[in-house]
């Protein structure tokens, strides 16, 4: 699972990759005779407008994960985990996840380099914008998102972990916390209501209070002149 730390690293990448791709389709576009303003002009303006909708929309699909940060009935269905995480994940085929990101980034520039090379000044979309738009917005909605969680896990003393680095609606989460309350076990209440696991364990500092005896009221007058015998 990816730790906040993860996610900061893999927004920086992100943002890096879109501006090496933005780049990289600029030059490309330069080779094959664009004019250089032309260029220029329309490389940026995609950039811009790509990446501030791609950040919108990263802030819409982010906010069903962070809704079940800080509402309490979201809170309830974590999954809390024992001990915390300390290592990133594992990547594919032996490599680091931070390494694979930065291959993707690689792929992303090489990607428009060839396809622009190959249609020549046949193909006028600004490839480079758009690609490095969409790749840097991304990057900036993890930026901002992990700002925001490291808020929460202040606030809720709690380490929080996600399955994955897009964070949209079907993500995982997963938190580890030493708050004292949050690591006694505690029964359900229809069971200590029955004895089953006995008396419900309480937070430090926070005192039983007795239960008296239930009583039974003396009967009415009513009632105890309905039950003498009738003198006739």
């Amino acid at each position: 699972m990816y730790r906040l730390k993860d996610l900061r690293r893999i927004g920086w990448i992100n943002i890096g990759g879109g501006l090496a791709t933005t780049l990289t389709g600029l030059i490309a576009q330069l080779i094959v005779g664009f004019n250089p303003l032309g260029v220029l002009i329309n490389n940026f303006s995609a950039l811009l407008l790509f990446m501030f909708g791609w950040f919108m929309f990263n802030q819409i699909v982010m906010a069903s994960v962070y809704n079940k940060l800080v509402d309490a009935g979201g809170r309830a269905k974590l999954t809390r985990l024992a001990t915390p995480l300390e290592t990133p994940p594992a990547g594919r085929w032996g490599q680091s996840f931070d390494r694979l990101e930065i291959g993707l980034m690689a792929v992303w520039a090489g990607s428009v380099l060839v396809v622009q090379l190959l249609l020549g000044a046949n193909f006028t979309l600004p490839m480079g914008g758009l690609a490095g738009g969409w790749l840097a917005g991304g990057g900036i909605g993890r930026l901002r998102f992990a700002a925001k969680l490291g808020q929460e896990q202040t606030e809720q003393q709690r380490t929080f972990y996600f399955t994955d680095t897009a964070l949209g609606p079907r993500t995982e989460i997963a938190f580890y916390s030493a708050r004292p309350d949050e690591t006694q076990p505690v029964g359900s209440p229809m069971a200590a209501a029955s004895g089953i696991l006995g008396p419900t364990v309480l937070p430090p500092g926070v005192k039983r209070r007795a239960v008296s005896p239930v009583s039974t009221p003396p009967p009415s007058q009513s009632e105890t002149r309905s039950s003498r015998p009738d003198p006739k």
